[in-house]
């Protein structure tokens, strides 16, 4: 179940960074500040990176990794709809469509399979540990 569970969480990391590929290459990357099409580039990249250690790697770190890519793609988008915007740039509700909404469900998603990854994981390691030397 482990090993499903972490493909679910790459893949759903993976999609992550591919709705910013796709919506960098239809036209963030032209947008006046070039901070905010490289933020869309980095977000794919690091996607695509930690999903694939999230497969290879039988580590915590991974999954942390993958939870540092997804809150920050959160966080991102909900700073795009105030008024500060983010890079100067801002949008309203579920704009771009279909985009917006399936960022946000992906990156809800993958954070829901990473916690409880993670939460195995440490569950795991908890168990596994010898008992505390008497003192």
């Amino acid at each position: 179940m482990d090993r499903i569970s972490r493909i679910v969480a790459a893949a759903l990391v993976a999609a992550g960074g591919a709705i910013h590929l796709e919506l960098y290459d239809s036209g963030y990357r032209s947008f006046p500040n070039a901070s905010l099409g490289r933020s869309f580039i980095a977000n794919a990249v690091a996607s695509l990176a930690v999903a694939l250690l999230i497969v290879v790697w039988r580590s915590i770190w991974p999954l942390l990794a993958g939870l540092a890519v997804t809150d920050g793609t959160l966080v991102a988008f909900a700073l795009s709809r105030t008024d500060r915007g983010i890079f100067g740039f801002t949008e309203h509700g579920f704009s771009p469509s279909p985009e917006a909404t399936l960022t946000l469900v992906t990156e809800i998603a993958a954070v829901v399979v990473l916690v409880a990854l993670v939460a195995q994981h440490l569950l795991r390691d908890g168990r596994t540990m010898p008992p505390p030397a008497a003192a």
